[in-house]
């Protein structure tokens, strides 16, 4: 690996620390995905790898060490360095994306409608942000399908397939800890039932965030990472 490269890692690494601690005090909101994505999208899976696990590693000198978080973040930051780097690579993997939206749109509003049993305080918030997803993942699927049947909207129909793969992985990334955390902690059945309904209350505005950010960012931060990989 070139040095520059491996010095543009190195930043983007502190980059997200940066981003991560910055916005770590904002309940929801993060742009950790928006940032890291288009860097894996730009670079590939191979420079998103190295920094995906650079950065759940040196985080932990801010955040602190937590073998259950840690495993997370190299889990998952892992699994999301290859999916967007291989859909950087490979432009027929965005043609999955559609899909992928349908299925988490349908998940939303069936869960809106029939109701998480979380605490009587929280079910109005989490129907709210439920009804919110499912609003939004149908304005991606028909942007996906209006660029998908006009000339020359190639650049729509990518932005509308990674702003729904950057949807599902932040769903993805509740539901695998969801399955780390339990085990690691000895949770009981009841307990790590309580744990992934509680998990919805922090989801939900990650994942808004996640498609409002991407959806608005990716465009120029893909520039702005294409000029920097065009020096390196």
């Amino acid at each position: 690996m070139k040095a520059k490269r491996l010095a543009l890692c190195a930043v983007t690494t502190a980059l997200l620390i940066a981003v991560q601690y910055v916005l770590g005090f904002v309940s929801g909101v993060e742009l950790v995905t928006v940032f890291f994505l288009c860097f894996c999208y730009v670079f590939g899976a191979r420079d998103g790898l190295l920094v995906g696990i650079a950065f759940s590693l040196l985080r932990c000198l801010i955040f602190g060490f937590f073998p259950n978080v840690i495993l997370l973040y190299l889990v998952y930051y892992s699994l999301f360095a290859a999916v967007f780097g291989f859909m950087g690579r490979h432009s027929a993997l965005l043609k999955v994306c559609p899909a992928v939206t349908l299925i988490i749109m349908a998940a939303s509003g069936y869960f809106a409608v029939k109701g998480i049993p979380v605490s009587a305080l929280y079910k109005t918030r989490v129907r709210v942000m439920l009804w919110v997803l499912f609003a939004i993942s149908a304005v991606i699927l028909i942007f996906y399908l209006v660029s998908s049947f006009i000339k020359r909207s190639e650049n729509g129909a990518e932005l509308a397939s990674v702003t729904s793969a950057a949807v599902f992985m932040t769903v993805l990334f509740t539901l695998i800890d969801d399955v780390i955390t339990p085990l690691t902690m000895g949770y009981s059945a009841e307990a790590a039932a309580g744990y992934f309904y509680g998990g919805f209350l922090a989801m939900l505005p990650q994942t808004v965030c996640a498609a409002v950010s991407v959806f608005l960012l990716f465009r120029p931060l893909k520039s702005v990472f294409e000029r920097f990989e065009r020096t390196v």
